[in-house]
């Protein structure tokens, strides 16, 4: 899954919004269906960030290690790997 916010609407929590439905949809379900989850993982390119820091201070993410070529159409094509442990 891809998510992104264009940037005309960034700063009006569209982003927070569907990272906490997520989240949210976790916490009703990880009892269940999602019972062996134990993290959220996802990329973020290098040089985006607003959204390190949106993840990291927002909900807790880790920053991870630099995934080389992880991108095909983007210069430089690397990521960073973050991901949050869930409960």
């Amino acid at each position: 899954m891809t998510l992104g916010v264009l940037a005309a609407y960034r700063g009006r929590q569209v982003g927070a919004t569907l990272i906490q439905s997520i989240l949210d949809y976790y916490e009703e379900n990880k009892n269940v269906e999602l019972a062996e989850v134990e993290e959220i993982a996802l990329h973020v390119h290098v040089s985006n960030q607003d959204a390190i820091r949106f993840y990291v201070s927002k909900f807790g993410f880790e920053q991870g290690e630099k995934v080389e070529n992880y991108y095909r159409r983007v210069e430089p094509p690397h990521g960073y790997l973050l991901f949050k442990k869930l409960s």
